[in-house]
């Protein structure tokens, strides 16, 4: 049964004060306001939540619960997500770069309108309204010049088409693809399986999106388990967490190391990864999944 919303806004100093009694130690209260003024409340609520006591619901913190390890964590988090979106970039445009290559030289510039490529028909006509939806949004100078000089209405060639299509939108493409000598291609590309890399880019889209949004990532779990390759044909993870901990990110974030690695033998993905923590080492890593030896990895060592 529903109730009635019935909280009413707090000053600074009401916030504070709530948190007090709880059990956080705030060191500098003019500090804490900053912060509060130009966070919220509710937004750091979400990272002060891994400092309760059990049950969570009774909202008392532990004893070692202090806001500036508050602050840290969100501060850690923010980098998180600034260097997971630098690199999903480098893998997005390489996943659309092959799509595009890989279907355009053996079934022509505007490949993916061929029904004939889809598993069903409802995938055909869903990605196809998202191109002529983002056809009509767009102000992109090269959509322009290509009606301009063509004189068309017709959909573009794929690489310009897939210039505007969202991660999110190519990845229900891969997965609706039916198998074929371009898929294969694109898999063998990637060292793995067109069904895992589909996985893998399913995971990276949802990521890609919370970093986008500025949401809250370190300590989240995916919607969906990336899946697992069955026979990598790369270095893959000697010791992978089990079911309920390959939903957090560590699993997701080793797929993107072994995809980068495919295309950018010199990445320093694990370096840069590898130094954050050591910047905040009072990031518990056990919330993303991260097993006890991660480090000692081959997959990590770059």
């Amino acid at each position: 049964m529903s109730v009635p919303f019935d909280k009413d806004p707090l000053t600074l100093s009401e916030q504070l004060a709530k948190l007090r009694p709880r059990g956080m130690h705030i060191a500098d209260e003019v500090k804490a306001k900053v912060y509060l003024s130009n966070i919220s409340y509710y937004r750091l609520s979400a990272y002060w939540y891994t400092f309760l006591e059990l049950p969570q619901s009774d909202h008392c913190f532990r004893t070692d619960a202090d806001f500036d390890k508050v602050i840290a964590t969100y501060v850690f988090d923010r980098k998180f997500r600034l260097l997971l979106f630098d690199e999903i970039e480098r893998i997005e445009i390489a996943i659309k770069t092959r799509l595009i290559q890989e279907f355009s030289e053996f079934r022509g510039r505007n490949w993916y309108e061929d029904p004939k490529l889809y598993i069903k028909p409802t995938h055909h006509v869903g990605f196809l309204k998202c191109v002529d939806d983002e056809m009509v949004r767009t102000s992109e100078v090269f959509i322009a010049h290509y009606r301009r000089k063509y004189g068309t209405t017709a959909r573009p060639p794929a690489w310009l088409a897939f210039q505007l299509v969202s991660f999110g939108q190519v990845s229900r493409l891969l997965k609706n693809l039916r198998s074929g000598p371009e898929t294969k291609a694109i898999a063998l590309y990637f060292g793995s399986d067109m069904q895992v890399l589909a996985s893998w880019v399913e995971s990276l889209a949802f990521v890609r999106n919370t970093c986008a949004h500025h949401a809250r990532l370190w300590n989240r779990c995916l919607p969906k388990a990336p899946m697992l390759p069955n026979k990598p044909a790369h270095a893959w993870l000697r010791s992978v967490p089990g079911p309920g901990y390959d939903r957090n990110l560590y699993v997701a974030l080793a797929a993107w190391r072994y995809l980068l690695a495919r295309f950018i033998p010199s990445t320093s993905f694990s370096t840069k990864l590898k130094q954050l923590f050591v910047d905040y080492p009072t990031i518990p890593v056990r919330y993303m999944g991260f097993t006890p030896e991660w480090d000692n990895e081959p997959l990590w060592k770059d």
